[in-house]
C-alpha cells in the first residue's frame, strides 16, 4: 500500500499563489490553502493519485488549530467556518480521485494533527467527528503524534474510534525516541512506554500504526 506525501511542501513547490505557507498561515501548516487556493490543493492531490498512491490524505492537518483562530478564516473567503473547510478538504481529495478515474480504488484519509494536548483541542475534535458523520472519509489519520499523554492521548483516540471510521495513528519517532518534525531527536528515552502504548492502541481497535518524520 502506497500513501501520499506532504501537502504543504508540495503546495509551496508547485503553486506560487499559495505563498510561503509555513511562515504566513498562522500556524496552520498549509491548511490555509483550503481558504485561499483550493484548486491548488486539488492539483496536489491529483498528482499523488496519478503516481498512483492508494491513500490520499486531506490537506487538513492543522484544522483543529483553525478552530482556535478568532476569525475562523480570511475575510475574503466565502468559506469561513473551520468545519466547512474540513468538509472541503474531503471533497477536494474525492474530486481528484474521481477525475483520475480511480473512484473505489483510492482511499481518502482525513488528516488531523493527533497531538491533542488540551481540553480545547479535545472539544474541537469532538465537533469535527460529529461534522463528519453525514459524509465520512474512508479513514481518520491522526498524524505526527509525539508524547503519549495519559489525560488526552487515549481519550482522543477513543473518541475517534467511536465515530465508526477506521483510525490510523502516526507517531514522530526515531530509533532514539520522540523526534521533531524534521527528524531530529527530541526528548529523553521512552523505555518500553511506546511498545506498551502500541499494544493498547491495538486492543482499542486502531487499524494501523505508522511512524513519520524520520
Amino acid at each position: 500500500m502506497l500513501l501520499d506525501g506532504a501537502n504543504a511542501t508540495e503546495l509551496e513547490r508547485a503553486h506560487a499563489q499559495a505563498g510561503d505557507l509555513r511562515n504566513s498561515d498562522q500556524g496552520l501548516w498549509g491548511t490555509w490553502a483550503l481558504y485561499d487556493t483550493p484548486y491548488a490543493v486539488k492539483n496536489v492531490h491529483r498528482r499523488y493519485v496519478d503516481v498512483p498512491c492508494d491513500v490520499i490524505s486531506t490537506n487538513t492537518w492543522a484544522v483543529l488549530a483553525a478552530a482556535e483562530l478568532d476569525a475562523g478564516g480570511p475575510a475574503s473567503s466565502a468559506t469561513t467556518h473551520w468545519l466547512d473547510v474540513a468538509r472541503l478538504g474531503i471533497a477536494l481529495a474525492r474530486q481528484a480521485i474521481d477525475e483520475a478515474g480511480r473512484t473505489g480504488d483510492c482511499a481518502v484519509a482525513f488528516s488531523v494533527n493527533g497531538d491533542v494536548d488540551s481540553a480545547e483541542r479535545r472539544a474541537s475534535l469532538g465537533l469535527l467527528l460529529r461534522a463528519l458523520r453525514d459524509d465520512p472519509p474512508d479513514l481518520l489519520l491522526l498524524e505526527t503524534m509525539s508524547l503519549i499523554r495519559e489525560d488526552f492521548t487515549y481519550e482522543a483516540i477513543e473518541a475517534a474510534l467511536t465515530s465508526g471510521i477506521p483510525v490510523w495513528l502516526s507517531f514522530r519517532r526515531c530509533r532514539h525516541g520522540v523526534c521533531g518534525v524534521y527528524g531530529q531527536h527530541w526528548g529523553g528515552p521512552e523505555g518500553d512506554l511506546f511498545g506498551r502504548a502500541a499494544r493498547r492502541f491495538e486492543e482499542l481497535g486502531v487499524s494501523a500504526l505508522l511512524i513519520n518524520c524520520l
